[in-house]
């Protein structure tokens, strides 16, 4: 009993706190940095109508232990300051400049706008603001980052060993998700007999690219996308943990959530749940990316120094003899200069003739003859 317990405790310490690198934190700070500044850009039509000074939206009694910032800035012109405080953050969390303290305030300030309007955002949004909690946790920051770039410029790309603790947060996260979505939705009467994704890619509010009617009013093709659906929800929140059905089951689950976002207007949701995948990318295969990307963009930079300047284009000369020059400022006649060369050299011909006349023997002889 004793070896077995003390296995259990050596596997638990080994899952949440054996060192490992930082790649994968890193990849998903910068992909969910680029995530929340959209989210912060998405913000910009509807800050005013929703939280102006004549917004629909007004104070409210928030329940026991709920906050949001906007409390103190509804109806004011200061909601602009908190918004342009929180694009900032978002875009200094993608580049890693101050990363805890910029993934704080975009902590707040997803949580103080989907706080204030529920009604008003999705399941998007708040898988936003719980990634962004997660983010918060993680160790991020510490490579391929302004702040390592200011602190230890020579070793930018190197990643330093960390307790993965917060990056198992954001598995189990992912896990429940669907497994508590594959519950709920059991329980629906559309989706136990079959028919939900149909009526699902029917609303006419929430519909992008329209589904074929022989596909949306055919019982066996709704059946087979509904319970398809159940299934790869259920298999990627249980066989994610399995190493070696891991990378089956995302690629059925990012093919699901393309799906999803081709056909269904459902805000971040899909772009979201798919940057929490990446909380499962081998800290090895995360490290390669990264370089990747960096030796890409390094030969892109290369090519661009190193290729030549593009030679100025011959000019045609335009039916008017005017020859179009890009730098000169006023347009050069082209047509009289062969003919002044011309008659310069027939002019210097014939005084070289009339002098060797002049000059030859008997020649002024012959002309008073």
């Amino acid at each position: 009993m004793s070896g077995r317990w003390a296995r259990a405790r050596a596997g638990w310490n080994r899952f949440w706190f054996a060192p490992q690198s930082t790649a994968p934190v890193e990849v998903i700070r910068i992909v969910f940095g680029v995530l929340a500044t959209l989210w912060m850009v998405s913000l910009l039509p509807v800050l005013e109508p929703f939280f102006g000074d004549r917004g629909v939206i007004t104070a409210r009694d928030l329940p026991f232990g709920s906050w949001t910032m906007f409390s103190l800035v509804l109806g004011t012109p200061a909601i602009w300051v908190l918004w342009v405080v929180g694009l900032l953050a978002a875009v200094a969390l993608a580049v890693g400049f101050r990363t805890r303290l910029a993934a704080l305030i975009v902590f707040v300030v997803m949580m103080s706008v989907t706080r204030s309007a529920p009604l008003a955002f999705n399941a998007g949004d708040a898988l936003l603001r719980i990634v962004s909690f997660y983010v918060l946790l993680m160790p991020a920051g510490s490579a391929v980052s302004v702040d390592r770039w200011r602190s230890d410029r020579a070793n930018l790309w190197s990643f330093p060993r960390r307790a993965p603790w917060a990056l198992r947060l954001a598995q189990i996260q992912l896990s429940v998700i669907y497994i508590s979505t594959v519950w709920e939705k059991a329980g629906g009467a559309h989706w136990r007999d079959g028919t939900a994704v149909s009526y699902a890619v029917r609303i006419g509010e929430v519909s992008r690219l329209p589904v074929p009617s022989f596909v949306t009013d055919s019982l066996v093709l709704a059946q087979l996308a509904t319970y398809g659906t159940l299934a790869g929800e259920l298999a990627v929140g249980v066989l994610v943990w399995n190493k070696v059905a891991r990378p089956y089951v995302l690629a059925i689950g990012v093919l699901l959530h393309l799906s999803i976002e081709l056909t269904l207007a459902v805000g971040f949701f899909s772009m979201t749940i798919v940057t929490l995948y990446l909380a499962f990318l081998p800290p090895e295969r995360a490290e390669q990316v990264l370089r990747w990307a960096r030796d890409r963009v390094g030969r892109l930079r290369r090519r661009r120094r190193e290729e030549p300047p593009t030679p100025l284009a011959m000019q045609p000369v335009a039916d008017d003899g005017l020859v179009d020059v890009p730098d000169a400022r006023e347009p050069v006649d082209a047509a009289p200069e062969p003919v002044v060369v011309v008659a310069a050299e027939e002019g210097e011909a014939g005084l070289d003739r009339s002098t060797e006349r002049d000059s030859a023997p008997g020649t002024k002889a012959l002309s008073d003859a």
